[in-house]
């Protein structure tokens, strides 16, 4: 347990929380987003890429790893950095490390459980050119990212 959760502090409300997430794709090119519930503190009800708080001595690509195995049961392989954005509003501010990954051999978009659901309330994987509305402020410069990366010749993922 860190000093802050000690304290009774909370990432990205009473310091900046340092997080990551992922646009995860399956086999067929579609990218993993999960609803955000109506309860979350930030982006209520909008859909947002998987991810979560880096604990106290964990690796990024350790949290990612972790969040999304704990919020989806999936496990991923090749995460690639994609961007680091910070978000900052009067409620909260969150420093986001992003990344692209595949889903892992055995894992398919069919195997996907919201593990979660006091923090999401659904969960799905679609195209890129058909993403669900509404999307979460945080998330579209992370998809501008996405998409000037697979503007250039060979990164698509």
């Amino acid at each position: 347990m860190s000093a802050a959760d000690a304290a009774g502090l909370k990432a990205g409300k009473d310091y900046t929380g340092v997080g990551v997430g992922a646009f995860v794709f399956d086999d067929r090119g579609r990218v993993l987003l999960v609803k955000r519930s109506s309860s979350a503190r930030t982006a209520p009800g909008c859909w947002a890429r998987p991810g979560g708080a880096i604990e106290y001595g964990e690796s990024c690509e350790a949290a990612l790893a972790r969040e999304l195995r704990e919020e989806t049961g999936l496990d991923i392989v090749a995460p690639e950095l994609l961007d680091v954005t910070s978000q900052a509003s009067s409620s909260s501010h969150w420093v986001s490390i992003g990344y692209i990954a595949q889903l892992a051999p055995g894992c398919s978009a069919e195997s996907a459980v919201n593990r979660e659901p006091a923090k999401h309330d659904e969960l799905g994987f679609f195209d890129l050119e058909d993403l669900p509305t509404p999307l979460a402020d945080f998330t579209a410069p992370a998809l501008e990212s996405l998409r000037a990366k697979r503007r250039r010749p060979g990164d698509a993922p």
